[in-house]
């Protein structure tokens, strides 16, 4: 069995500004096994928020790969071998586990999402993110969205004046938006300020406040008319039940949770207890960890998986977005192939 791990680096097509920092580039990990039939792979995309770098990743990628079961069919023993070494998810937990369900599913000669149990239901669209700039230049961004058929937006917020942000948005696209202000705000103003944008037709609030205070989340939730997503505070399965009386939905990641199988997990636990679920990304993935969370999009209410759309050297090919919505193949396995 070959195995292959590399950094790689990706460059956005516009400099990508959230309320913590701006990104220009990104180096993410991707990991290949290739046992002489299928070539399987998986990746890791760091968030400094968590700790990672590229760097870290990469050592973790390589030390962890040797957890792949002989049988590809044995994704429960992966799982908790992953679970053992990664009890907080994580991005080098992400890339083997997406690796060792895109060689189950090849293994098995079907699509992932076929393998998941998920086709064919249709997946929820996908927004596409703006990034804080001027408000003329997100309101540039969010008519040439809507001329390539997007038809839900997620606006990053949490510096200057939000109001008129969506104010030169609305003038310029019709569609759903939803607002993410990546924890920026805090409970005391977070009310008023997203009083001041309700007017413009806002679908949802994603983490207004800093994760850890869970206690300001509900107050949030309890003071606003729109619901509220946890995104920062919803790491994996086990942090669902504490916030579930603090918002209305969760956006789970892979590359936050450590794949697949955690992302199942959380899903799962959300929907039990009435919370709405969105798949999401980080800004500047490749396809191989989009067409993950792609295949298993059609089990959530909501995706915001645009983190490849985002970038304008993929080098590869797997589940391409068009006027908004995914479209699959019929290639096993995540369905990727190399530009």
């Amino acid at each position: 069995m070959k195995v292959a791990v590399r950094t790689v680096d990706v460059h956005l097509e516009v400099p990508f500004a959230i309320s913590r920092h701006v990104r220009t580039e990104k180096r993410v990990v991707l990991v290949e096994v290739d046992d002489g039939r299928i070539v399987a792979r998986g990746e890791a995309s760091p968030d400094p928020f968590f700790g990672e770098t590229a760097e870290t990743l990469e050592a973790e990628v390589r030390d962890a790969v040797t957890l792949l079961p002989e049988d590809p069919a044995d994704l429960a023993s992966l799982r908790a071998a992953l679970r053992q070494r990664f009890p907080r998810g994580g991005a080098a937990a992400c890339a083997i586990d997406i690796l060792g369900h895109d060689r189950a599913a090849q293994a098995a000669g079907v699509p992932l999402r076929t393998f998941l149990g998920l086709a064919p239901a249709a997946a929820p669209p996908t927004s596409f993110t703006i990034g804080i700039a001027e408000p003329s230049v997100m309101a540039d961004r969010a008519a040439a969205a809507a001329q390539k058929g997007f038809t839900v937006l997620k606006v990053k917020l949490g510096h200057g004046e939000d109001a008129e942000i969506l104010r030169a948005i609305r003038e310029r696209y019709g569609g759903t938006i939803r607002v993410d202000p990546n924890a920026a705000w805090t409970p005391g103003e977070a009310p008023e300020r997203i009083a001041r944008i309700v007017p413009f037709g806002i679908e949802f609030v994603e983490q207004p406040v800093a994760p850890a205070d869970v206690a300001g989340l509900q107050w949030v939730r309890e003071h606003c008319e729109v619901p509220i997503v946890a995104d920062e505070a919803a790491v994996v399965a086990s942090d669902v039940d504490r916030l579930a009386p603090a918002c209305d939905g969760i956006n789970v990641k892979l590359q936050k949770c450590g794949g697949i199988a955690e992302a199942r997990a959380m899903i799962a636990r959300a929907h039990e207890l009435g919370l709405r679920v969105m798949l999401g990304c980080r800004a500047a993935e490749t396809s191989i960890a989009i067409a993950a969370a792609a295949h298993l999009a059609p089990s959530v209410e909501w995706a915001d998986l645009d983190g490849n759309l985002l970038i304008v050297d993929d080098p590869f090919l797997a589940v391409p977005v068009e006027r908004g919505r995914f479209v699959f193949s019929e290639r096993p396995g995540l369905g990727a192939v190399a530009r």
